[in-house]
């Protein structure tokens, strides 16, 4: 049997109590910057499965044309069932709708899990290089800040277009498989 899972935007007053979440996601530096994050990010959307909280994510834009997402954080006890992924086609769609033509997004580069996730949505990695001869040099540079790149993390980007659109993806409530599917946490 499947479960409903809903995604709601969650207002700046509400959001001090997605901390649980981020709290069993994050460690160290990461957590101390995704509670920093939560609190001044433009945009944080919650996962719910049925009625129970199971996972968020936060999005801002880089610019008129290219999304970011911040953080994608799931609960222990709703990872491998497909959570983190309707977090991240929730958020593509968001930034599609909103014209962008690519969304960035960094994870650490050992973690394989989070880089499945992104890669099965359309993700490739990229870099300065490949950024700079899209937009130049000063706005790659520009835009790595903003994204607050550090050493040990991966750059993805996955670009909107006809290729990369999900037409099976566009429903904002979903089923999600019984537990004990596998998919990979985030």
């Amino acid at each position: 049997m499947s479960t409903e899972t809903t995604i709601r935007e969650v207002s700046p007053e509400d959001r001090a109590s997605l901390t649980p979440i981020l709290e069993r996601s994050f460690e160290g530096l990461y957590l101390w910057h995704s509670k920093k994050t939560l609190s001044e990010v433009q945009l944080v959307k919650a996962a719910y499965v049925g009625q129970e909280l199971s996972g968020l994510i936060m999005l801002k834009n880089l610019d008129a044309h290219t999304g970011y997402v911040y953080y994608i954080a799931v609960l222990p006890q709703f990872r491998n069932r497909g959570v983190g992924g309707i977090l991240l086609d929730h958020a593509t769609e968001h930034f599609d709708a909103g014209g962008s033509s690519a969304v960035y997004a960094t994870v650490e580069e050992d973690n394989a899990a989070s880089l499945a996730l992104f890669e099965s949505r359309g993700f490739v990695r990229t870099g300065l290089g490949e950024m700079a001869s899209r937009h130049g040099r000063l706005k790659a540079i520009s835009m790595m800040t903003k994204m607050y790149v550090v050493p040990g993390e991966v750059v993805l980007r996955r670009d909107s277009t006809a290729e990369t659109a999900r037409p099976d993806r566009k429903a904002i409530s979903r089923s999600l498989p019984p537990t004990g599917t596998h998919e990979p946490k985030v």
